[in-house]
C-alpha cells in the first residue's frame, strides 16, 4: 500500500465520519422537541369519582394552550364527564351525575427539549354539576355548582412540529353538597360549612392530540 493510497483512505474515512456526524446532528435537531407557543387540543379518557356510591365513566375535553415562559404554559380546557350514582349515595336515588368544568391550569415543564416533554400541572376551575335520577323523585334534588381544584401531571410526545400526542393524569377536586329544589334563598346566604359536604374528587386519565402553531 503506497503512502498516497493510505492518505487517500484516511481522508476518505475522515470525510465519511464528518458527514455521518453532520447527518446525525441534523437528524437530532429535526427530532428536537419544543414547547409550542400556541396549541389547540382535544382529548378523551376515563374518570373515577372517589366519593362512596359514585362510579366511573368517560370524559371528553377540548381547549387551548398558551406558552407563557421558558418552561411554563397555561391550559384553558372545557371538559365533561358523567358517572353512575348508586341508590342512597348522598341521600339520592339511583341515577347519573354529570359534571362540566371550565379549567385554567398552569403547566410547568420539566424539560424543554426532546421528543418527550413531561410536566406537572396545578390549576382551578368552575364546575357545573347536574343530576338525572332513574326514577322521578317526590322532592327534586340537585348538586350545588362549585369551584374545582386541579393537581396532576402528564407529558407531550412530539410527532411533528405541528402535532403532539398528549397524556395526563390528574385530580379534579370538587367539594359540594346536595340541596332540595327550588332553593328558598340566594346561594350566597348559604353557609357551606353548615352543609353535609361531598368530596367529588375525580381521578382522571386522558389521552389526546395537540395541533400546534
Amino acid at each position: 500500500m503506497t503512502t498516497m493510497t493510505l492518505q487517500t483512505r484516511v481522508v476518505a474515512a475522515g470525510l465519511a465520519v464528518a458527514v455521518t456526524l453532520l447527518l446525525a446532528s441534523a437528524e437530532a435537531r429535526a427530532h428536537e422537541g419544543f414547547i409550542p407557543r400556541f396549541s389547540v387540543e382535544v382529548d378523551a379518557g376515563a374518570v373515577s369519582v372517589k366519593e362512596e356510591g359514585f362510579g366511573t365513566g368517560r370524559r371528553y375535553g377540548a381547549g387551548v394552550f398558551f406558552r407563557t415562559g421558558h418552561r411554563m404554559g397555561i391550559e384553558v380546557l372545557l371538559e365533561n364527564y358523567d358517572v353512575a350514582v348508586a341508590e342512597g349515595a348522598a341521600g339520592l336515588g339511583a341515577g347519573r351525575m354529570n359534571m362540566t368544568t371550565l379549567l385554567v391550569n398552569q403547566q410547568l415543564f420539566l424539560v424543554t427539549h426532546g421528543r418527550v416533554l413531561p410536566y406537572g400541572l396545578l390549576g382551578i376551575g368552575c364546575s357545573f354539576i347536574g343530576y338525572a335520577p332513574d326514577v322521578p323523585p317526590e322532592v327534586e334534588m340537585d348538586f350545588v355548582d362549585r369551584i374545582a381544584l386541579q393537581l396532576g401531571g402528564g407529558f407531550d410526545v412530539r410527532i411533528s412540529r405541528a402535532l403532539h400526542v398528549s397524556a395526563k393524569a390528574r385530580y379534579n377536586m370538587v367539594k359540594t353538597w346536595v340541596e332540595e329544589l327550588p332553593r328558598e334563598e340566594p346561594i350566597r346566604m348559604t353557609d357551606p360549612l353548615a352543609q353535609d359536604m361531598l368530596r367529588l374528587y375525580g381521578f382522571e386519565l386522558g389521552l389526546g392530540i395537540k395541533f400546534s402553531f
